[in-house]
C-alpha cells in the first residue's frame, strides 16, 4: 500500500486550497461570498456553524473528522480545548505549513465553532 494520496484526494485538496485562497476566508466562502455574522455564533462555539465550516476539513480529515489516511489525524471527538490549542499552533505556524495558510484567516469564533462541531463527532 502506497503512502501517496489517491488522485481524487489530491484534486479535492487542491480545489479546497484554491477556493480558500480565492475567497480569502472560509466563512465567506461558505456564506456564498458574504461575511458570516460573528454575533450569530455563541461565544463558546456553535456546533451548527462549525459544521458549515468543517466542509473544508473533510477532504483531508475525513467525513465527520474521521480520517482514513495516516498522514492526516482524525479530529472527531477531540476536546474543544485540545482542538483549539492545536488550531492555534497551526495558525501560528508551529505545525504544518499548509495548515498555516488554511487557518490564517479563521477567527477565534471560527475555531471555537469548529471545536464544538468536532467535539460532538464521537
Amino acid at each position: 500500500m502506497s503512502a501517496t494520496p489517491a488522485p481524487h484526494r489530491v484534486a479535492v485538496m487542491f480545489l479546497a486550497l484554491t477556493a480558500i485562497a480565492l475567497a480569502g476566508h472560509p466563512a465567506i466562502l461558505l456564506a456564498g461570498g458574504k461575511p458570516a455574522d460573528p454575533e450569530a455564533a455563541a461565544a463558546d462555539g456553535a456546533a451548527s456553524r462549525g459544521a458549515e465550516l468543517a466542509a473544508l476539513c473533510t477532504s483531508c480529515h475525513g467525513r465527520d473528522g474521521r480520517s482514513n489516511i495516516s498522514r492526516f489525524p482524525s479530529i472527531a471527538g477531540l476536546e474543544p480545548e485540545v482542538f483549539t490549542a492545536r488550531m492555534q499552533a497551526l495558525k501560528a505556524g508551529e505545525r504544518g505549513h499548509l495548515l498555516k495558510r488554511m487557518t490564517r484567516d479563521l477567527s477565534e469564533q471560527d475555531i471555537a465553532d469548529l471545536a464544538a462541531h468536532f467535539a460532538e463527532r464521537k
